[in-house]
């Protein structure tokens, strides 16, 4: 059975000798993949005759590696098919003979092998680095949107802010305007009433000044005419 080391303990690619996640180049991150790939999946690391020699391993998945493959796609690849549905021998209890174990190794991944393409050219891309660049660029998508709508909504809450705003300050205005237009006429009204209460004191003023001086007109006519 495939078991990868990850179930029983942690395997994050900062502990590993060469990031499974990564594209081996060459000859010496080749055998630090193999390493790898040996540690995370159980059953690559021996045979019924002992020890898995890391060369042979390295030999079979080497095309795949040259292809763009990172030891995350072979586990992948030999965990299923390209259609997604499990290899039709899934797994194994026992250790199997070397040749038998490497020609399973062989004929799992040799399932990722475009049919009608040239041996150089027919490798599929890596099955997980695949939905891994898939996964990114729907969630770049995904954070794409949401900014989109953020600043949407940050346009709307903005204008309507302003919008409220605006309604408020013309409100403010108006009834400020009204108020001061209000004032303006009381103040008139207040001005014209005192103008007018000036002038009726100083007619009245005038009116006791007239009638002062007609009486005393009046008494001085009496005095000149009366006997004495």
């Amino acid at each position: 059975m495939w078991q990868c080391q990850h179930c029983l303990t942690p395997a994050e690619p900062e502990n590993l000798a060469f990031d499974p996640r990564q594209a081996p180049s060459g000859l010496e991150q080749g055998m630090a993949a193999i390493a790898v790939l040996q540690q995370l999946v159980v059953g690559l690391r021996h045979s019924q005759e002992g020890p898995l020699d890391p060369a042979d391993l390295y030999e079979i998945c080497r095309p795949y590696f040259n292809g763009g493959w990172c030891v995350r796609d072979v586990i992948h690849a030999l965990n299923q098919m390209p259609d997604t549905t499990p290899h039709p021998d899934t797994g194994w209890n026992d250790r199997l003979p070397r040749k038998q174990l490497l020609y399973r190794v062989q004929r799992r991944l040799r399932q990722w092998r475009w049919v009608d393409r040239d041996e150089l050219d027919d490798i599929m891309p890596g099955g997980w680095s695949e939905m891994r660049h898939a996964m990114t660029v729907v969630s770049q998508r995904q954070q794409h949107h949401a900014a989109e709508r953020a600043h949407q909504w940050t346009d709307q809450r903005r204008a309507a802010y302003y919008a409220r705003g605006g309604e408020g300050r013309r409100a403010a205005l108006e009834v400020a305007s009204a108020a001061a237009n209000q004032a303006r006429l009381r103040r008139a009204e207040a001005e014209r009433l005192e103008r007018a209460a000036t002038a009726q004191a100083a007619r009245e003023a005038v009116q006791q000044r007239e009638d002062l001086f007609t009486q005393l007109h009046e008494i001085g006519r009496r005095t000149s005419t009366e006997p004495w």
